[in-house]
């Protein structure tokens, strides 16, 4: 029977520091923040317990009744949705530690404080899913948080999900070289987006808050050779526009040519979050300049013939909510 519904509904789970969640997104009406599981005990986690919890919204999506929180997210689709009790898409978002102090982050207030705050292993869970066998690698797994690769536990969690046939999204600063991401690449199943936010040394150190921009651009490069012949949309750098700091076209223009020549041929957007997040309290329209950078960026994407990963505030700046749109590349 088709009923309105997402993945995440279905099958979706999202790690946070100390609770899980239905799912990451954050920039539609509703405001998502679904909580599953508060004051999360890693130690007794019940796998079966969450997937009978979330049930009652899926009950609830069948008879045409969503969550408050889910209201003109554009993940919503009406299809037959099938069987559900497994998970098969899962965002990691569980630390703070990163190699950047980007001004866009909530971390930048007190870097030093998040770059020493402890976190829970998440690998044990991960483990006991498989055993369980409750995973479906029909969907995707993404890191975001901090910096995926500074993670004790990175190595062996990506790769337990590679030797899973899943398919992986990994946000990275880019700072740091990973041969278990090369790996991925390699192999068709992870996709690598590397935060980029400028097209010069000069934007680069003022939104990133550390002195990295050749080295970026040269693990970009790397990371593009490892692509397979047959798929060279699996690394991408991503451009957030910051309204009053790295919102001119200059700046974006350097930016397409430097993937060019890192021989990269997909790219993203978003803008950031938490002036998006002010715009919506006040109830104020995104303004007409910054829609139409919105429109400059794509057009010239497609100019260059590069592939372009609409992200959240991004795909809401540049479409209405009624619209749909492929949010990741192929």
């Amino acid at each position: 029977m088709p009923y309105t519904s997402c993945r995440w509904l279905e099958h979706g789970i999202s790690f946070n520091s100390d609770h899980i969640e239905m799912c990451c997104l954050r920039c539609h009406k509703g405001g998502g923040r679904i909580i599953l599981s508060e004051n999360l005990d890693v130690h007794n986690f019940d796998w079966d317990k969450i997937l009978e919890d979330r049930k009652k919204f899926i009950d609830d999506a069948k008879q045409g009744k969503l969550p408050k929180e889910c209201e003109e997210c554009f993940e919503l689709n009406k299809k037959n949705w099938g069987k559900g009790g497994y998970i098969d898409t899962i965002h990691f978002d569980h630390w703070t530690k990163c190699n950047s102090n980007c001004v866009y982050c909530f971390t930048h207030s007190d870097k030093k404080e998040f770059n020493s705050k402890e976190h829970y292993n998440v690998l044990p869970l991960i483990e006991d899913l498989f055993e369980k066998k409750l995973f479906k690698p029909t969907g995707e797994i993404t890191f975001a948080g901090g910096e995926p690769t500074l993670l004790e536990e990175f190595d062996d969690l990506v790769n337990l999900f590679l030797e899973n046939g899943a398919r992986l999204k990994i946000h990275t600063s880019g700072l740091q070289y990973s041969e278990t991401i090369a790996k991925g690449i390699e192999k068709g199943q992870i996709t690598v987006v590397l935060s980029a936010d400028s097209g010069t040394k000069e934007m680069y150190s003022k939104v990133k808050g550390v002195e990295g921009f050749d080295i970026f651009w040269e693990n970009a490069k790397k990371y593009a050779l490892s692509q397979p012949k047959k798929n060279k949309n699996l690394v991408a750098t991503k451009y957030i526009l910051i309204p009053d700091m790295n919102t001119n076209k200059s700046e974006i223009r350097k930016w397409l040519k430097l993937n060019k020549k890192a021989g990269i041929k997909c790219i993203a957007s978003d803008v950031e979050d938490n002036w998006c997040a002010d715009l919506r309290e006040n109830n104020k329209p995104f303004p007409k300049k910054l829609r139409g950078l919105a429109k400059f960026i794509v057009n010239s994407a497609d100019d260059l013939g590069f592939k372009f990963l609409f992200y959240n505030n991004f795909w809401y700046l540049y479409y209405d909510t009624q619209q749909k749109r492929d949010l990741f590349c192929e």
